[in-house]
This record gives C-alpha cells, structure tokens and sequence, in this order.
C-alpha cells in the first residue's frame, strides 16, 4: 500500500521539528507514533556498556514509535532526533485505539499479536 499524505492529513495533528531535535527520548512514556511527511529521523539506543547505537534512519512516508503505542502505555526502547528539519504527522494512542477497536477482530488480533512479537524481539536483542 502506498503512503498517502492527503489521506492522514484530514485525521492527524501535524508537528515541524527543527534539525538536530529530539522527537522522544529512550525510556519516555509512550504517547504518540508518527509519520513522516518531509525529513529524516535517526532512531538510537544505548547498549548496557552505555555505547551509542545508530538502529535506523527514516525518511517520507515512513512510521515510528509505533511500537510502543501498541502495548498501551508502554516505554520507549529508543531515542528519535532529526537529522534534518521535519514535518510529522502524529498518531495519538487514543487515536489508534479508536481505529483499531473499529476493526475486523481478526486483523485486530493479528496486528496486537505481531506488535508483542516484535516488541519481545527488540528486547531480547537489547539483553
């Protein structure tokens, strides 16, 4: 499926971040995912030896912090900053839930199944 700007643009809030500005900060709650509609966004961590770790680079089009918004109220396993300035698209966890408590069960479960999946993944590689 292609990434559709108009189509988020009449349901989310927008937000612009300057270059060089933390989005969110490894261990914050969990309240908001985004989308990227102009820019980059290096997602970081901190191994246990106190290490910085790059994970990703995300550009136009592409999600993050979903991950934690899926768990309800989780924590943030990573740092999201801008590498250039950036135009997001903010997904609220009561938005979410919304749309997600209005779909099909079956994609319901599918979707919060493979969130814990990758959530558990993430954490035992970070172990």
């Amino acid at each position: 499926m292609a990434f559709d700007p108009q189509v988020f643009k009449k349901v989310l809030d927008r937000k612009v971040f300057q270059a060089g500005a933390t989005i969110f900060r490894e261990g914050d709650r969990a309240m908001t995912a985004f989308i990227i509609l102009c820019g980059t966004v290096q997602i970081s961590t901190t191994n246990r030896d106190g290490d910085h770790i790059e994970l990703a680079e995300h550009g136009e089009g592409e999600l993050f912090g979903e991950l934690a918004l899926m768990t309800g109220g989780s924590t943030r396993t990573a740092t999201a900053a801008t590498s250039s300035g950036c135009e997001l698209m903010v997904v609220s966890q009561m938005k979410l839930r919304e749309r997600l408590d209005a779909a099909d069960p079956i994609l319901r479960y599918w979707i919060e199944y493979l969130s814990r999946r990758i959530i558990d993944l993430s954490k035992r590689a970070k172990a």
